[in-house]
This record gives C-alpha cells, structure tokens and sequence, in this order.
C-alpha cells in the first residue's frame, strides 16, 4: 500500500488506477540520508527523483570563481525533480540533504517505464514538470524584487527556511549578501 506522502501527491495530480498504484508501489523505495549527505554531484546524471518524507535539502551550485549559490530549498511533502536527470543528461547542481532526512527514492528509468505501460503515468510526469517549471517561475520573478522584497516574499512563502539553513545559504539564494540579510532580519 502507497504510503501517506506518496497518496497525497498522486491526489493533487490526479486520478489513478488500482493497477497503475500496484505498480508503481514496488519502484519506490525509502532512504535515510545524513546531514550534509550530497546525492546529486555536478557533472554526474541523476538516477533519481525524491520525495521527501521529513527532512530539508538543498542545490546549489558554483560559478568560475568558485562562489556556492543555492538556487533551491525542498522541505517535507516536496518533490526533488530535475529536468537534467529526466532527460539523462549531466547536472549542473550538487543536491545535498542538510539534516537527516528520508526520502522516497523513484528512478527515472522506472518513471519511463511505466510511461510506456501506463499512459496515466504522463498525466504524473506532466504534474511534476509544470510544478517544477512554476517553482522555477517564482524563482526567476523573486530575483526581480528588490533585496527587501525578496526577503519578505521568502518569509510569506517558506519561513521554515529560515529555521533550517544557515543564514550564509539563504543570502545566496536571495541573491544578497549575508550582511543585507542580517539588517533585514534585524527589522523583523
């Protein structure tokens, strides 16, 4: 039987059939993950998509002078997909867990497989690309705000993050300094 994490995201998606819940069930699989554990290196191809269970992670990147930016935060009930790994090819990003946390591990080449199975499973694939396009979306849109707007929308949207990471990672996915961010959090 479907666990409560993975039911609720098959809901939002959709409906679906016993037969396809059937098979999907088996390719999924439960992992434990330590703190600062990267699952995703750079260069490498994503073999997986996750879906966390509890727990807070991360990807980042660095750019020519060798500067870490995190693009992205996931936290319980999430989804981490990639286009990268959906379409085989070498990621950009380092993905890592920042706590312990467990995930539902799901490969890619599984997810294919049932798409060619069940055509249903395209109705899923298509719900988690546009839910990862719009996250991307409001990324984009954020970077466009001023410093204090910025903060404040992350605030609103996904205040837990500012309980779970280190200041210096939430600056850089801001696009601010660290010293921006602390006078901003100073007027709160």
């Amino acid at each position: 039987m479907l666990n409560d994490t993975v039911t609720q995201v098959l809901d939002k998606a959709g409906q679906f059939s016993n037969d396809f819940k059937s098979a999907l069930e088996p390719q999924l699989h439960v992992e434990i993950y330590k703190n600062k554990q990267i699952i995703h290196a750079a260069g490498q191809v994503e073999t997986n998509l996750y879906l966390i269970e509890s727990g807070f992670a991360r990807s980042y990147y660095y750019d020519r002078k060798g500067t870490e930016h995190t693009v992205r935060f996931w936290t319980s009930g999430d989804l981490i997909f990639s286009y990268e790994g959906y379409y085989k090819v070498p990621s950009f990003y380092y993905t890592e867990f920042m706590d312990i946390s467990h995930a539902i591990a799901f490969s890619y080449a599984d997810l294919i497989d049932l798409q060619k199975k069940f055509p249903e499973m395209s109705v899923l694939t298509k719900h988690m690309l546009l839910k990862n396009h719009k996250e991307e979306y409001e990324r984009q849109n954020i970077l466009t705000l001023p410093a204090n707007e910025r903060y404040e929308r992350l605030l609103e949207h996904n205040h837990t993050i500012f309980k779970r990471s280190p200041a210096k990672f939430i600056a850089s996915y801001l696009n601010m300094s660290r010293e921006t961010l602390a006078r901003l959090m100073g007027k709160q």
